[in-house]
């Protein structure tokens, strides 16, 4: 049996790249045994599609590959949807990351360890941290942070609407997370966040780029915030968001007259 692994990349400068290139080495050696792997290049530079078109050849042997090139930079949300369409009809689960995080070898065997739904890990910008403290559940919640998570199909299942996991595309680089919690919240679904530490160089995205096509990625962060507070009526900041999970009797009810709620 093999297991899934759903790699997403953006990669438009020479450090981006070098960084990616990292998190593909620690990716492939996992501990857990063979791994089916989707590389996508989501509208990177030249550069960046060569790389991702040698990893084929340059692959271990217990590594199956599947590539697909975007020729422009699609929302996440949607590049992911239509991946795990793919990804969940043949897998039970799938473990999801960043191409600016290092895992440690046993990451995704030892998130398999906890049966739930979603599992994510912890972040750290510390490379010299302590990766071998005890493993634990340090959350339970909907709001668990998404960079490196296991999704279970029957999780994914039971939040998909006729939109998909992802099920509103307009948010197109911030706030699906966000707008996942409450609709995971309004089903009674929680995730867990292990105390498993990954290195993270977060917003890579944006933070190696040059000043301008950063200001188009963050100035379109502000935009999907804007988008989360006129769907909710409050924003991903606000006191009310931080609560929603607490509140029972919450069904998903939106300001602009919508449901969210799963299938």
């Amino acid at each position: 049996m093999s297991h899934a692994v759903l790699f997403l990349t953006y990669l438009q400068v020479p450090e981006q790249l070098a960084l990616a290139k990292e998190a593909w080495e620690a990716l492939v050696r996992q501990d857990v045994g063979d791994l089916e792997i989707w590389a996508i290049n989501n509208g990177g530079s030249a550069e960046a599609k060569e790389w991702i078109d040698s990893l084929a050849e340059d692959s271990p042997f217990n590594v199956t590959l599947h590539v697909n090139h975007y020729d422009a930079n699609w929302p996440p949300t949607i590049v992911v949807n239509q991946t795990l369409t793919e990804i969940f009809s043949d897998h039970e689960y799938v473990l999801s990351l960043p191409p600016d995080v290092i895992l440690r070898p046993d990451t995704y065997s030892q998130m398999l360890k906890w049966p739930r739904g979603l599992v994510t890990a912890s972040q750290t910008d510390d490379r010299n941290c302590d990766i071998n403290a005890p493993i634990e559940v340090v959350a339970v919640s909907e709001c668990v942070p998404m960079a490196v998570s296991l999704t279970r199909r029957w999780f994914y299942e039971a939040l998909m609407a006729k939109d998909g996991y992802f099920n509103d595309p307009r948010f197109a680089l911030y706030c699906s997370d966000c707008d996942l919690a409450l609709r995971m919240a309004s089903c009674g679904l929680r995730g867990i966040q292990l105390s498993l530490i990954y290195y993270h160089f977060g917003s890579s995205s944006h933070r190696m780029l040059d000043p301008e096509r950063a200001r188009m990625i963050t100035g379109r962060a502000d935009v999907d915030r804007r988008l989360f507070e006129a769907k909710w009526g409050f924003g991903v900041q606000s006191l009310e968001y931080g609560q929603i999970g607490f509140d029972i009797n919450f069904r998903g009810e939106r300001k602009d007259g919508g449901t969210d709620q799963g299938a």
